[in-house]
Parts: structure tokens; C-alpha cells; sequence
């Protein structure tokens, strides 16, 4: 089958969708959606199975062909093509697999909104542009499909653009107004922070090519091969080697914007606007997740930037903890889970910076499984309660939702890192990474750890335990098509990490083994006493963490985190941003905008001035001719008058 049929198939369910809201309306749209989606998981495992063979590689056309630009003046063809190796067939199943399933759920959970159409026709459109982007051949091709997302976020995030009030009395039409207002306000920053990091990747693109000719990725590493061979007759190679650094720092930036990284993190929270099933697609296994596609596509650049690479790393480093910070103190159901995400992200951004690629790839692959469970969990739960979010209206709903409760649990085990859950495999890869590299960085990412388990205990312990403190009379567990999902998820969140059981447990590193045929490997070779004293601490922060979770909410108390008010305002990142590039820039455009009304005052005066005697002359032209004669007799005895007066006076 041909690759092209990945991304095809749901941007036909987007063009159906979209141009038939009459032939597809109600669950017609979800399951329609669900099949096309379906129908590219099915491409996806086929030729996922196929790679021994060795990477795929399909030429669609040429763009831009012969362009006689880059190194040395010659000519370079863009193609257009879809490149298939290890990496990117992995990505196509996880986007594929979790959005079939995200988009089964959401056949119930969107099944009362009105515009379900429109929803399945941009997550089709999202799920199209994602698997554009792991598939592109080239940078110029992944900056299509990144852009891609970056529209569908925009559209999905403030999808509710106008609340989601039924009732229309004066107080439930002003509530779902402003909660619109906010939800398009939510879209809007969105957009506009990822296109900073858009710039980004748009200027290592042009370094790229100006230093090698090329921005085709199986060209160009071929290209960096040569000119960093030991064999090669190359003069320069410092010029190249600064070269090559710039790059990976402007692609830095670009990840930096797609995955909401510090310090372009704030939008991502705040993307909770959209419904839950936009959460988990965009939060659990795409478009945060492209930044820590992009870096470890390029490897092979990063692998000769080692300044770069520390950039990464520290930025990693620094968000999982700012990330775990602020998650401490939410009572936003979705917000918790959301800063989480930002955590989780950094831990990826840590591994792929210390050039772990299996282990921050593994992470991802784990990351979107419990991930994905616990947003859609929380959907859920959200659903029952009647749109209610803030944990502490909730408490108890073990009794109400028994099914979903255990489900839940797998997840916060699975990212508290728990042996047997994926999390454990997958966390622990990383940390002993940055032990062998960084011991700095060792230290936050175990101290990560212990906050994650804190704040995602007090997430389930808020949620589940003690009391019911809510308004919705019996709540209960979802229908088929919310719950098997999430059950599919779960079993995937607990038993996904033994894909990757180290040597040092006994296992075979399989995973580490599949990636490495796509990507180079510089996993850590430290003794087998030291992995396990790794392994021990991992785990006993993991515990702790969830036994202090335990201690401060025993007995149904509701129990403010650590930090306070500053981890629920995110450590007032958000209000450094408006006073320092917020309000200076509305103070700047409110006095350009009455210097401009002031023009235009200025200017309309001298325009009506202008034209005042001309509009005396057009009361003349009224276009009746007893006007016209009546006009040519006074005209005619003013012309008399004059010139007897004239008469008079000179014979006097």
C-alpha cells in the first residue's frame, strides 16, 4: 500500500465532513471520521510490519525543482515524498491507534453538541496533518503538516467558541459568552505563540540549505556524513560545525513552540478550552509531541552540536520541573493533567538533549498511553458531573464510577513510574541518562519525580476518595464507547513498558534494538549495581510521592499543595509575560492608535474643507431645467446690472 494513503484517508473524511454536514450529520459524522481513521491504522500496521525490509522511501513530485541556490551556487531539487523508516512508523501507529481510539470516545462524549460534523471533520484534519508531518522527506514538506496542526489546534481548541450554555435565560446566555470569549481567546494565543516558534524553524530550514544545498533529511545526512567524514577533503569544517549549531538552535526554538516548552509554555494550558477529546489528542500523542519528533529526526545534527544539545537538555530539564511546580496547587481536573503534560514533555526534551533518543522516544510511546487514559478518564468524569471540572466539587465517585476508577488508577501508576506500569521503563531510561551526563540535571528530573507523584496523587485522591462533595445526583460509569477505550488504554499503560525491559532486569532492551536501525544510540553503560540503586530511588520517589499525596488528603481533607497561590497562578509566568511584553505593547498600541485617530481627524478635516465649495457648485447641478433657465435670467441681469452701473458711473 502506498504511503500516501496514511494521511489521505482522513483528509477525506475532513472533505466529506466538511462539504456533506447534511449526509453525515449526528454519530454519522463520528463513526464516519472513526473509519477513516481506522483505515490509516490499518495502512500504518501493514507497513509498519514490512519495515525489515529497510526504510520506505516515496517520491510524490518534484517542487521547486533545479533551484540554483545553497552551498556553493548549484542547483538542488525539493522533492515531495513520504519517508518511512523505524521512527516515523512508530509515530504513524501511535497516531493512528490512540486517534482511532480518541475518536470512538468522542462519538459519545460530542453526541449532544450540535456541530458534531464539525468536530470529527477537524480531528480528521488534525490526525491528516500529523501524519504529514512524521512522514515528510524533507523539513520545507513537515513544515506543511506542521502548520497543519497548528490550524486544527486553532480550531479545535476553540471549537466551543460560542460556550456550551443550552439554556437561554439572561444569566446562562452571559455565562457561555464569556466562557466563548475565553475559549476563542485560549485558540487565538494558541496560534499566535506557536507561530514564534514557526520562525524558528523556519530560520535553521535556511541555514540548513545555505550551508549543505539541501533540506531533503535522507540527503542531507548524507550530506552532513560527508562533510564531518574523517575521510573528507574539507578545509573548513569549524565554519560548518558553527553552522550546524545555529541550525539546531533555531529548530530548538521551533520544538520549543509546538511542544510548549519554557519559555513558550503558557499556551498549553490554557488549550484545556477545547472539549476533552481535543485534550488527549493534542496532550497524549501529536502535536505537543512534534517537537521531540523534530529533534530526533535531525539527530544527526544534534549529535554534532553539543552546545545545542545542552540547550535542549537544560530547557527540558527546567520545564518538567516549572511544569511539575505548577501542577502542584490546580483544581482544574484537565489543568493538572495539562501541566503534567508540560512536565512530561520536558523529561522527553531532557532525554533527546543527552542524545538518549530510545529513551526519550520510549517516553513519548509510554507518555501517550497513560496520558491519553487519564485525559479521557477525566473526560469522563467531567461528562457525568455535567461539565463540572473543579476537583473539589467532586471526591468519591469510586462509588458512582467504579470502572473508570480503576482505570484512572492504572494511569497514575503507569506516570508515577511504578513497576510494572510503562512509566517505570520508560522514566527510569531517562534518569540514568542524565546520572551518567548531568548530575544537576539528575537531580531535578528525581525531584521531578517525587512532585509528579505528589500532585497526580492528589489528582486521584481529590477525584475518588473520601466524600462526594458535588451537585450531580448519581453520577455513573459511561457507555461502551467512552469505557473500552479507555480499557484498551489502560492495559497499554500497564503493560506497554515491558516493550523495553533493560538488560539489567533481564530483559533485552527490545525497543532500544528497533529504534536503533533509524536512529543512532548513546544509551548510559553504567554497572549493574549503580542501575539499580537508580532504579530503587526512581521507585521510591515515585512512593513517596503518593504516600505524601495519601497523608495530606487522609480523612476527606482538601488540602492546598505545596506552593500555594503561586503554584495555582503557574509561578506567575503568565503575569510576567503581561507586564513586561503585555502591557508595554497595549500601552504602545494605545498611543499609536490616537496619534492614528488624530490623523485621521486632521486629515478628514482638510478632506471636508477641500470639498465644502465643491458641494456649493453641486447644489447647482440638480438636473431640472426650470432651475437651469431660472439660474441663466439672474445670471443674465446680474450681467445687465453690472454693466449699466458701469455705464452710469463713467458718464457721471
Amino acid at each position: 500500500m502506498p504511503l500516501y494513503l496514511l494521511p489521505l484517508f482522513p483528509l477525506i473524511g475532513f472533505a466529506l465532513l466538511i462539504g456533506l454536514p447534511r449526509a453525515f450529520s449526528g454519530r454519522a459524522a463520528g463513526w464516519l471520521g472513526s473509519v477513516m481513521v481506522l483505515l490509516s491504522f490499518v495502512v500504518a500496521l501493514l507497513r509498519f510490519l514490512g519495515l525489515g525490509a529497510g526504510p520506505a522511501h516515496e517520491l510524490l513530485w518534484q517542487w521547486l525543482p533545479n533551484m540554483a541556490l545553497g552551498n556553493g551556487g548549484h542547483s538542488a531539487n525539493l522533492s515531495v515524498g513520504f519517508y518511512l523508516d523505524q521512527l516515523s512508523g512508530l509515530m504513524t501507529l501511535i497516531i493512528t491507534g490512540i486517534g482511532f481510539l480518541i475518536h470512538v470516545y468522542s462519538v459519545s462524549y460530542m453526541s449532544h453538541d450540535a456541530r458534531q460534523g464539525r468536530f470529527f471533520a477537524f480531528l480528521n484534519f488534525f490526525v491528516s496533518m500529523m501524519l504529514i508531518l512524521v512522514l515528510a522527506d524533507s523539513y520545507p514538506l513537515m513544515f506543511v503538516g506542521w502548520e497543519g496542526v497548528g490550524t486544527a489546534s486553532y480550531l479545535l481548541i476553540g471549537f466551543w467558541f460560542a460556550g456550551r450554555g443550552e439554556s437561554k435565560d439572561e444569566h446562562t446566555f452571559a455565562a457561555a459568552n464569556a466562557e466563548g470569549i475565553s475559549n476563542s481567546n485560549a485558540a487565538r494565543k494558541a496560534f499566535i505563540m506557536n507561530r514564534v516558534g514557526d520562525l524558528g524553524f523556519m530560520l535553521g530550514m535556511f541555514v540548513l540549505f545555505k550551508l549543505f544545498g539541501t533540506v531533503n533529511i535522507p540527503e542531507l545526512q548524507g550530506a552532513v556524513g560527508q562533510v564531518f567524514s574523517p575521510a573528507a577533503n574539507v578545509g573548513d569544517t569549524g565554519h560548518f560545525r558553527s553552522g550546524v549549531e545555529l541550525a539546531c538552535l533555531f529548530l530548538l526554538v521551533g520544538a520549543i513552540g509546538k511542544s510548549g516548552q519554557l519559555p513558550l509554555t503558557t499556551w498549553l494550558p490554557d488549550a484545556m478550552a477545547g472539549p476533552t477529546p481535543v485534550s488527549a489528542l493534542i496532550h497524549a500523542a501529536t502535536m505537543v509531541t512534534a517537537g521531540v519528533y523534530l529533534m530526533t529526526r535531525s539527530h544527526f545534527l544534534f549529535d554534532l552540536a553539543p552546545h545545542a544539545s545542552m540547550w535542549v537538555a537544560w530547557v527540558g530539564g527546567l520545564t518538567a520541573l516549572y511544569g511539575a511546580l505548577s501542577a502542584l496547587n490546580q483544581y482544574d481536573i484537565k489543568k493538572i493533567l495539562a501541566y503534567s503534560t508540560v512536565s512530561q514533555l520536558g523529561y522527553m526534551f531532557l532525554a533527546v538533549g543527552l542524545h538518549a533518543y530510545s529513551a526519550g522516544v520510549f517516553h513519548l510511546l509510554t507518555h501517550a498511553f497513560f496520558k491519553a487514559l487519564l485525559f479521557l478518564a477525566a473526560g469522563a468524569v467531567i461528562h457525568a458531573l455535567r461539565d463540572e471540572q473543579d476537583v473539589r466539587k467532586m471526591g468519591g465517585m469510586k462509588e458512582f464510577m467504579p470502572l473508570t476508577r480503576w482505570f484512572s488508577l492504572a494511569g497514575v501508576l503507569a506516570i508515577c513510574g511504578l513497576p510494572i506500569w510503562s512509566g517505570f521503563f520508560s522514566k527510569d531510561a531517562i534518569l540514568a541518562a542524565a546520572y551518567e551526563q548531568s548530575p544537576a540535571l539528575y537531580i531535578i528530573g528525581l525531584g521531578v519525580a517525587l512532585l509528579t507523584a505528589f500532585y497526580m496523587g492528589r489528582w486521584y485522591f481529590l477525584v475518588w476518595e473520601g466524600r462526594y462533595r458535588g451537585h450531580m445526583a448519581h453520577p455513573h460509569d459511561a457507555d461502551p464507547l467512552m469505557t473500552i477505550p479507555l480499557g484498551i488504554l489502560a492495559a497499554l499503560a500497564t503493560f506497554g513498558g515491558l516493550l523495553n525491559v533493560p538488560a539489567f532486569l533481564g530483559g533485552h532492551s527490545a525497543f532500544g534494538a528497533y529504534l536503533s536501525r533509524a536512529i543512532t544510540q548513546h544509551g548510559p553503560e553504567l554497572p549493574f549495581a549503580t542501575e539499580l540503586l537508580l532504579t530503587l530511588l526512581a521507585v521510591l520517589a515515585g512512593v513517596g510521592g503518593l504516600l505524601w499525596a495519601y497523608w495530606q488528603h487522609r480523612g476527606d481533607h482538601l488540602y492546598n499543595g505545596p506552593l500555594g497561590p503561586a503554584s495555582t497562578n503557574a509561578l506567575y509566568l503568565q503575569n510576567l509575560y503581561d507586564s513586561v511584553i503585555g502591557a508595554p505593547s497595549r500601552a504602545i498600541a494605545s498611543g499609536l492608535d490616537t496619534v492614528d485617530r488624530g490623523l485621521d481627524t486632521a486629515l478628514g478635516g482638510l478632506a471636508r474643507n477641500a470639498a465644502a465649495p465643491g458641494g456649493l457648485f453641486t447644489r447647482w447641478q440638480s438636473g431640472f431645467v426650470r432651475a437651469y433657465a431660472v439660474s441663466m435670467v439672474l445670471g443674465t441681469a446680474l450681467i445687465i446690472g453690472y454693466w449699466a452701473l458701469k455705464t452710469v458711473g463713467s458718464g457721471s
